[in-house]
């Protein structure tokens, strides 16, 4: 299973994950994409690789539907709860970035659905020690910062667990809604 994390700093919220897919301890794949930019959000998802493509195909349909309907993008809370849904629905780990009021949030979804609220989440094989390297960030990051700090978090996991890559996709959420 792939590492997924997710990060909210003072400059925005950053995801990452890697690009490997194991099956039973043997490594299936170094291209399989963990984490997905839908525009003013992201997520990114762990598990078995078919609910892994679900969830983000259906959530990529929320998405769209909701920005048609509304004319604005969700909403960290609507995000977090369609998204929910859809890994309990199929058994993924997510990790999901969207805006709340403006300010870039970033929450944790288990696969029962559960919704974690820290500014640090991290998901998959290596979470404990993604996580060990998230928590020690400083304050008052920006997003550039952030992503190194992700990157790092993800890269570090890499060298000591078996299931994690070295290949890494980030999404950036700034601050900034001008800046990318």
């Amino acid at each position: 299973m792939a590492t997924i994390v997710g990060v909210a700093v003072d400059g925005g919220v950053v995801l990452a994950g890697d690009r490997r897919l194991t099956r039973g301890g043997t490594v299936s794949s170094e291209r399989k994409r963990h984490v997905f930019d839908f525009g003013a959000v992201g997520a990114a998802a762990v598990g078995e690789a078919g609910g892994i493509d679900e969830f983000r195909r259906q959530l990529d349909s929320e998405v769209r539907s909701h920005e048609t309907e509304q004319g604005d993008p969700m909403g960290i809370d609507r995000f977090a709860s369609v998204a929910s849904d859809l890994a309990a629905a199929e058994g993924v780990e997510a990790v999901v970035a969207a805006r709340d009021d403006g300010v870039p949030r970033v929450r944790g979804i288990s696969s029962d659905g559960g919704v974690i609220t820290d500014d640090a989440v991290a998901f998959g094989s290596g979470a404990q020690l993604a996580l060990g390297v998230l928590e020690g960030r400083e304050a008052g990051l920006g997003v550039d910062d952030a992503e190194e700090l992700v990157r790092d978090a993800v890269e570090t996991t890499a060298d000591r667990d078996t299931d994690t890559g070295a290949e890494i996709d980030t999404y950036r959420l700034p601050a900034d809604a001008d800046s990318a």
